[in-house]
């Protein structure tokens, strides 16, 4: 069973909740206002920085940002003390800009994120860190790299999440695939096989082939169109509240068809609002006024069925 962590419509009610530390206000707005629905917080160190070839370290450096890390869980401890809340050790990506994050030969973007994970579990052993297993760019049994180090230091005796974190930005499915399945293997054959898996960022279009290694993936894709039906109205990113209400049970669609288990509270919620949509988006895109209605129609027929309303 994968679990599907994201950051929903404010409006709607989901268990399983992704927290970015670039921009932890809108999160914890979020588990805020529907702290009884969350169940399980990913905190995610916010690696997207990277992006811009010019950074090379986290803000204020690396000691600064796990006080961050750790400041932010303490901030979501308090809003829900029923849920689970897991923090994600500060990773140094190189799928972005590949060897960007090297320091020298020696000193790769894995040692860093092991030096990272150290500070981590040394500093503050009492918060449940997510542990990022990172690798080069493209070299899928780097990964396995990243997993001796952490036996070695004890590291994963004591943690029991750990997160594929370098293909947030892979487009070939045998690369992750391939990388999702030498992490699995690798536990399994080393007697860690009761590890969960997550992996960052992953697209809709590869969890049918890495689902039976992972425990739970993450993505914020939702604001784009899913499916070539929503894209066909709606080409571009949700521009409105409504817009991402409609995206996102769009995209909750998708992954049940994935086989993924999203509560069935979701749908039930869906219903509700793409069934009161229909005249504001008519409203703002009088000339799609029929595809518009054609689409609402064909997502409630579909939410329909994973409800068992419709045989």
């Amino acid at each position: 069973m994968v679990l599907f962590f994201t950051l929903p419509p404010n409006s709607l009610d989901y268990p399983y909740i992704l927290i970015n530390a670039n921009r932890p206000r809108d999160g914890l707005n979020y588990i805020m206002a529907h702290r009884k629905a969350v169940e399980i917080v990913i905190i995610d160190a916010g690696v997207e920085i990277f992006r811009n070839r010019t950074v090379k370290e986290y803000p204020g450096g690396p000691e600064s940002w796990i006080r961050r890390l750790v400041r932010l869980y303490d901030s979501v401890r308090r809003i829900v003390p029923h849920a689970k809340i897991y923090v994600t050790c500060p990773d140094y990506p190189d799928d972005y800009h590949p060897r960007n994050l090297w320091l020298s030969d020696r000193e790769t973007n894995i040692e860093r994120t092991i030096y990272n994970v150290l500070k981590c579990v040394d500093w503050y052993g009492d918060v449940r860190w997510l542990i990022p297993v990172q690798g080069w760019n493209r070299v899928p049994s780097s990964l396995l790299i990243s997993l001796e180090y952490l036996e070695q230091l004890g590291v994963l005796k004591r943690y029991e999440y750990l997160a594929v974190a370098n293909l947030c930005v892979e487009p070939s499915k045998r690369i992750i695939k391939h990388a999702v399945q030498y992490v699995h293997h690798w536990l399994h054959d080393h007697g860690y096989s009761d590890k969960k898996i997550h992996i960052f960022g992953v697209k809709i279009s590869v969890l049918d082939i890495i689902a039976k290694y992972a425990t739970s993936v993450d993505n914020l894709g939702y604001t784009k169109p899913v499916s070539q039906r929503l894209h066909d109205v709606f080409p571009w990113s949700c521009k409105s509240e409504d817009e991402r209400e409609l995206f996102f049970c769009e995209y909750m669609i998708q992954l049940a068809m994935k086989g993924v288990p999203i509560p069935i509270t979701v749908f039930e919620q869906c219903v509700d609002r793409v069934l009161r949509m229909l005249d504001s988006l008519v409203r703002r895109y009088p000339s799609k006024r029929n595809v518009i209605a054609d689409l609402i129609n064909a997502v409630l027929s579909d939410l329909g069925k994973i409800l068992g309303y419709v045989k």
